[in-house]
């Protein structure tokens, strides 16, 4: 394997996933201007991907993130937070990745 080639891969991944928080955060903020639905979800979607693909790059695997995520929503959902308590946000996602 190449390092540098691996190392220059991280860094692309990491730059787009900062640039699509940043125009997820400009779309947001014209949110109110006309319907962005559209750009919302692919500017979601792109971050997720990315960070799937960044944990790959770092020698993680998918299951591992998912299997990671499940317990932060499980100890948030435990843990009373706002989210949980006033929409179930947190056992409603984690019931999502867990049916996948």
């Amino acid at each position: 394997m190449n390092i540098a080639a691996n190392l220059r891969a991280i860094d692309t991944v990491k730059s787009e996933i900062l640039s699509e928080v940043a125009k997820l955060y400009r779309t947001l903020a014209d949110y109110d201007d006309g319907p962005l639905y559209d750009e919302v979800i692919e500017e979601l979607a792109t971050i997720n991907a990315m960070s799937y693909i960044l944990a790959r790059r770092l020698g993680m695997d998918e299951r591992s993130v998912d299997d990671k995520m499940l317990a932060l929503l499980s100890a948030a959902a435990d843990n009373g937070h706002e989210l949980e308590a006033e929409f179930s946000d947190m056992s409603e996602l984690a019931a999502y990745v867990r049916g996948r």
